[in-house]
């Protein structure tokens, strides 16, 4: 495999990483209406619907569901953000 086509898959999970990472953090901050969406919901694919008003596609909406309350804890919360840092400087690294 030449190092382009590692760099283009890196860049790829990169981008598809942030992706999830910013419906994470819309999840933490509107923590509150997000357990009242999933609690209201007749079933998981109503409440994954339901998340699509909130801009979130499939991916987005399935990494949300999967979240564990113990994610909303401030700790973990920088943690999400600490990730979302170091994927954007690895990002910036590789020119993508």
């Amino acid at each position: 495999m030449s190092g382009g086509a590692g760099v283009e898959r890196e860049l790829g999970y990169i981008a598809m990483r942030l992706h999830v990472l910013d419906a994470l953090a819309l999840a933490v901050e509107r923590r509150v209406e997000l357990v009242d969406l999933v609690a209201d919901a007749e079933d998981v694919g109503a409440a994954a619907a339901s998340l699509a008003a909130w801009g979130l596609d499939d991916a987005q909406a399935r990494a949300v569901l999967d979240l564990q309350v113990r994610r909303l804890a401030g700790r973990e919360r920088e943690r999400l953000a600490a990730e979302r840092d170091r994927l954007l400087a690895r990002r910036a690294e590789l020119g993508g």
